[in-house]
């Protein structure tokens, strides 16, 4: 997990704590809470998707610990990887069982002593402020800071690797 959060620090140098924390959340839990009713789960990634400027030279999946990935909607016509397909790994990838909340509080743990190393985009006292308004709020699921999306313009859904047919996690 170590090298999974240095990676993603040089690669969104504009991410803030909520960022760092959704992102070990997302390794940790998947991405399944996003997933009310699947035909709505479906439809709101095809309007995404159909949103989403497509790039050819955009990787396809971006790691994120604990087996889990980020398929970026942006590489999938460029990895012939069908929107339809994506929503039903997504929705099979929800389904299984993951994840725990000392498994998550371990991840924190190892954030703040990143970052009290100087290796994460922000302070140790931003990191700490977060954290603990974060917590008082029972450890939700939590969406992109402002920064992060007008920087990066995140399009992606987290899917377990074991889901993903063979031929795209060769890409």
């Amino acid at each position: 997990m170590k090298t999974i959060l240095l990676t993603h620090a040089r690669r969104y140098p504009r991410m803030e704590p909520r960022d760092a924390v959704k992102l070990l959340y997302q390794s940790e839990f998947g991405g399944g809470h996003l997933i009310r009713d699947e035909d709505g789960c479906l439809r709101f990634l095809q309007q995404e998707y159909a949103a989403t400027p497509q790039a050819e030279n955009c990787t396809l999946l971006e790691e994120i610990g604990s087996g889990m990935v980020r398929i970026q909607l942006a590489a999938l016509d460029a990895h012939g990887y069908p929107v339809e397909d994506l929503g039903r790994d997504f929705i099979r990838s929800a389904a299984l069982p993951r994840g725990s909340m000392e498994g998550f509080q371990e991840k924190l743990s190892l954030l703040t002593a990143l970052t009290l190393t100087g290796a994460m985009p922000f302070s140790a006292e931003e990191l700490d402020a977060y954290l603990q308004q974060y917590e008082a709020a029972g450890f939700p699921p939590v969406s992109h800071s402002d920064t992060y999306r007008s920087a990066y313009h995140p399009a992606y859904r987290v899917v377990d690797s074991d889901c993903i047919p063979e031929k795209y996690r060769m890409r």
